[in-house]
């Protein structure tokens, strides 16, 4: 499978890692918040079950600093985090994500978080979900029509019907602990923006790679991150592109 030309320059993810941005608040929700605050186009991510973590925050950084946007992490979860204990019980782990990490549960935040973004000028954005975030990206695509795009970073709780009620040009990256996405991305294929919609396996990484569990002093694991945050990087200046043509 071909790669999309590159349209930013990104250097490598590095360990120990210290985030350059800032932590606001909306409301009761905490949002890390890095680049251009005159920014028009913004990135909304969703981290994953373990909430924030140095790898989380270069990615945004990454993002922000070397494509020009907006781009926000809110405390979706509220700190209330997974822990290996909590995944241990697998009965226990499926309450607590269906209770805190559901649509139902972060859809008043996600829309609070897009009025945060609009009144700061921002008048597109797109979606980066890692893990159980990935599921909640695709959902919104069908939803809030200020989202053009979402790129599912290894997504956990793949289900072709959401492919079917997606509203956006996808750009999927599973691992090796995913499962085969042909159907999903066969599904995506005939929506109108199906021609947008990219696939790009990582089968020499685990889940979580370029999240909390990815390990960045590992020189594969580390080029592999910056792999999947330069797709995302040029997939989302595509979905950018065609908002603008459209207006």
């Amino acid at each position: 499978m071909s790669h999309s030309k590159a349209c930013c320059s990104l250097p490598p993810v590095v360990s120990d890692y210290k985030y350059i941005g800032d932590m606001d608040k909306v409301d009761d929700l905490s949002v890390y918040t890095v680049g251009p605050k005159d920014a028009k186009k913004a990135v909304l991510v969703f981290y994953d079950i373990f909430g924030y973590h140095p790898n989380a925050y270069q990615f945004c950084d990454i993002l922000a600093k070397h494509c020009g946007w907006r781009v926000i992490m809110p405390d979706f979860l509220h700190g209330d985090y997974a822990t290996m204990e909590l995944m241990g019980d697998m009965p226990k782990f499926l309450e607590w994500i269906g209770r805190v990490g559901s649509i139902e549960a972060v859809t008043p935040d996600v829309e609070r978080s897009v009025k945060y973004l609009k009144e700061g000028g921002v008048d597109a954005a797109a979606l980066v979900g890692f893990c159980w975030g990935a599921k909640i990206a695709v959902q919104l695509t069908s939803t809030i029509p200020f989202f053009v795009g979402a790129s599912l970073v290894h997504p956990s709780f793949v289900d072709v019907k959401d492919a079917e009620k997606a509203g956006a040009p996808i750009l999927a990256l599973p691992s090796k602990d995913e499962p085969d996405m042909t159907e999903y991305m066969e599904v995506l294929s005939k929506k109108p923006f199906g021609k947008q919609c990219k696939h790009v396996r990582f089968d020499d990484m685990v889940h979580g790679f370029c999240a909390a569990r990815g390990d960045y002093t590992d020189k594969l694991n580390a080029q592999r991150a910056t792999e999947a945050i330069q797709l995302t990087a040029n997939f989302f200046s595509e979905c950018f592109k065609i908002k603008e043509s459209s207006l």
